[in-house]
C-alpha cells in the first residue's frame, strides 16, 4: 500500500524515448488549446454581452462564468510552465501531478461554458 502511494506521489527520472517526448509535446499542445479557447471565450462573452445590449444587469451567472474561464486559463498556463520545468530538470511528473495538470483547466472551462449558456439563455427570454 505504501509503495503504491509513493509511486503516485514521487517524481521519476525522465524517459528519453521518442514516445515519451512526443507525449509531452502533445500534452503541451492540449494545454495550449485549452488556454487559447479560454482566452477566446473571455472575448466572446464580453462581445456577446455588449452586442446584445441586454438590459438585465450582470448577475452571478456571468460573473461565475468569467471567473471560471480566467481560472481555467491560469491553470492551463501554469500546467504548461510546470511541464517545461519538468523537461528542463530531467524528471517525469508523478501520476498525481499529471492528473492535476489536466483536470482543473478543462473542468473549469466546462463550468464556464455552462454558466455562460444559462446566463444568455435566461437573458434572451
Amino acid at each position: 500500500m505504501r509503495a503504491k502511494l509513493q509511486e503516485l506521489v514521487n517524481d521519476k527520472p525522465i524517459e528519453q524515448s521518442p514516445h515519451y517526448l512526443l507525449s509531452q509535446e502533445l500534452e503541451f499542445e492540449f494545454l495550449k488549446s485549452i488556454l487559447t479557447f479560454a482566452m477566446a471565450f473571455i472575448g466572446g462573452i464580453v462581445t456577446l454581452k455588449t452586442a446584445l445590449g441586454i438590459d438585465k444587469p450582470i448577475n452571478e451567472g456571468l460573473t461565475y462564468s468569467l471567473a471560471a474561464v480566467v481560472l481555467s486559463a491560469v491553470f492551463a498556463f501554469h500546467a504548461q510552465q510546470e511541464l517545461i520545468s519538468d523537461l528542463r530538470k530531467g524528471r517525469t511528473a508523478s501520476k498525481i501531478k499529471r492528473l492535476f495538470r489536466h483536470f482543473p483547466g478543462f473542468f473549469l472551462l466546462g463550468i464556464s461554458i455552462s454558466y455562460a449558456f444559462s446566463y444568455f439563455e435566461s437573458s434572451l427570454h
